[in-house]
Parts: C-alpha cells; structure tokens; sequence
C-alpha cells in the first residue's frame, strides 16, 4: 500500500505518525528514503526474493509429474498393402546366374531388373551376374525367380527336338554363408559356365 503512495502522502504519513525521515537532501526526502523510514518504524524488514529459488513443494510437484508414467499414443496398426511394399523394398544378400544357354557368360555382366506396380511406382534394379553376393531388393528378386526361359533338347530317336521351359535364373541366398561356401558356390557357377560355352 505505501509503494503506491506519492511522495507528499508518504511525508504526510510520517509526520503523522511522528517518523523521523533520515534524508540526504534535509527537507527533500525522495520515495525511498521515505519508505525506508516508515518500514524502519513498523519493524518491517523487507523479503528479498531470490529469483532461482525453488521451494520443497514445487521440486516435489515436479519430481511427481517426472515419475507419473506417460500416456502412450496408440500406434495405428499398418496395413497389410504397406507391409507387402515395405516387404518389396528390403534387401536380400544373393548371388545370381543366368541358365540361359545362348547368354554369354561375361563375369562382369549386368543386367537391369524392372519391376514394381501403381502403389510401388516404377522401380528398376541393377543385377550382376558374376557370381560375387551382392544386395538385391526383394521385388527384383521376386521379378528374377518369375522369369523362364526355352531348353531345345535333341530327342533320344535323333529325330526332331523336345522344348522345355525352366527358370532362367539361379538364386542362392548367401546371408549367414562363409567365405569358403561362397568360393564353392562360384565354382559351380564357372563349372555351369564352362558346361555352356
């Protein structure tokens, strides 16, 4: 109440009440010297507040909004057209050949996959068919095990020949396979290879 007080009233207050003003200009008491002197004769010691303290009751508030479990938003589940094109999009670590009898058989060959539908879009891999392992997606790989090609075998009379359709490729996961049965498996693909030129 006194700090809203001007200047006179606060000096009318004091002479009221008999309080003795200690002022540097005698006569001319500004707000604070007044105030001082009207808290000095109520015994009114003035609270300093420090502005970082905290006290017991709000660290406990806190500590208990802290420890009070959290709600947990439920997770929509996803549907089942998201998890077949999730599933398309992951990787498979294989190794590819190609049965095709009139392909040549270049270890540095590549050959370009094309593959997808309206919800994936058009999707494109690039297939090596060197023997090395080597990280295809799972929609190229579906595209590859799909794909056939025409056998002309002699018939066992001599006359004419038979036509068979077989998978045009050979795929052979090699996730968890050591070294040395990766090196086994290129070697039936050079014996493959060598068996065709």
């Amino acid at each position: 109440m006194y700090d809203e007080m001007t200047n006179a009233q606060l000096k009318e207050e004091c002479d009221d009440r008999g309080i003795k003003v200690e002022a540097k200009s005698p006569g001319k008491p500004n707000k604070t010297e007044l105030l001082a002197a009207i808290h000095k004769a109520e015994n009114f010691e003035p609270v300093e507040y420090d502005e970082d303290y905290v006290s017991e009751e709000d660290v406990a508030k806190q500590e208990a909004i802290a420890a009070a479990p959290k709600p947990i938003k439920p997770v929509a589940p996803q549907s089942e057209a998201k998890l077949q094109r999730l599933d398309m999009m992951r990787k498979t670590r294989v190794i590819v050949h190609d049965n095709q009898d009139n392909q040549t058989k270049d270890k540095d060959e590549v050959i370009s996959v094309s593959w997808g539908n309206r919800l994936l879009g058009g999707q494109t891999d690039f297939v090596s068919l060197g023997g090395e392992p080597q990280y295809v997606r799972r929609g190229a790989l579906k595209n590859l095990e799909e794909a056939t090609t025409v056998i002309h075998d002699t018939k066992a009379s001599g006359s004419g020949a038979n036509q068979q359709r077989r998978k045009r490729f050979i795929i052979v996961p090699v996730e968890g396979l050591s070294v040395g049965e990766i090196a086994e498996l290129a070697a039936k693909q050079k014996m493959r290879d060598s068996k065709h030129a």
